[in-house]
């Protein structure tokens, strides 16, 4: 396969979709982005335009009298279909044609047709729904998002919309110690972050609560100084997705991740707000 080949290819990936990243028909085109640096670049550059214009395209208001509107028309055209076949089949005089009988019809004008007949209607219809769209306000926090989820971990998607789920009253245990949250994961046969970043160590603790993704265990601790930090823990040997080389940091439903590998445990920080707010400390 080659570099045209997997462009056209890769054109077909949704943003953000994990199905069709596991899509057999598309594994050797993914499998080119890890040598192909140009069709790397190109595929995340392509994905946030996509995310972009989804998101667009997900804020434009539905008028309250849309589906009326096309009931109304499909009837008008219901109607105007009956009617002209009525018409057709009323034989008219000849006018000057020897021999004969019958005519055809007489021809309908451009302007005797519906405005929904044009096909100048769809294109103007479709020419505004993309003017909206490309006109929507971009901010630069909005790029960022965008582009942030181009290529998300699932994983990361996972824990986001997990933490947006979480109520106090679902931790599997509540203290204000991290030790005794780690001694009580321990005992449930959970992951545990056996080092806690210098950045939040001295922090008190909520709760701490385990989840399943893709067969993998994930242990998470809540930590809470103002803000509320979530340190997120798998084994390296069981983490559902491919491993960092060097910590990243993504950005998705307004809340930060950054995700390293410590020793034979992946770890993963989360906090509210964008990459700025994730404290340094690696």
């Amino acid at each position: 396969m080659n570099h045209e080949e997997a462009k056209q290819l890769l054109e077909l990936c949704r943003p953000g979709n994990q199905e069709d990243r596991e899509d057999p028909l598309l594994a050797e085109a993914f499998a080119r982005l890890e040598t192909d640096a140009r069709l790397k670049a190109w595929f995340e550059e392509q994905q946030a335009i996509d995310a972009q214009i989804s998101k667009s395209i997900n804020s434009i208001t539905v008028p309250a009298d849309l589906k009326a509107s096309i009931l109304a028309g499909m009837r008008l055209h219901q109607a105007h279909a009956a009617d002209t076949t009525t018409v057709s089949s009323i034989p008219f005089p000849a006018e000057g044609l020897p021999g004969s009988t019958e005519s055809s019809p007489p021809e309908v004008s451009a302007k005797q047709r519906a405005w929904w007949q044009s096909p100048w209607t769809g294109i103007a219809a479709l020419f505004v729904i993309m003017m909206t769209v490309l006109n929507v306000p971009k901010s630069n926090d909005a790029l960022t998002e965008s582009t942030a989820i181009a290529g998300l971990p699932p994983v990361i998607q996972f824990l986001a919309d997990e933490i947006d789920a979480l109520s106090s009253g679902e931790f599997d245990r509540r203290d204000h110690r991290p030790e005794q949250l780690q001694t009580f994961l321990a005992s449930k046969q959970a992951p545990f972050p056996k080092s806690i970043p210098n950045c939040i160590k001295k922090m008190p603790t909520i709760g701490c609560i385990t989840y399943e993704f893709k067969g993998a265990k994930l242990s998470m601790i809540c930590f809470k100084e103002g803000e509320v930090y979530h340190l997120i823990t798998a084994d390296k040997a069981t983490y559902p997705d491919a491993l960092p080389l060097e910590p990243e940091v993504f950005q998705c439903s307004g809340k930060a991740f950054k995700i390293w590998v410590d020793g034979e445990q992946v770890k993963i920080l989360s906090v509210k707000g964008t990459k700025e707010n994730i404290p340094e400390f690696i």
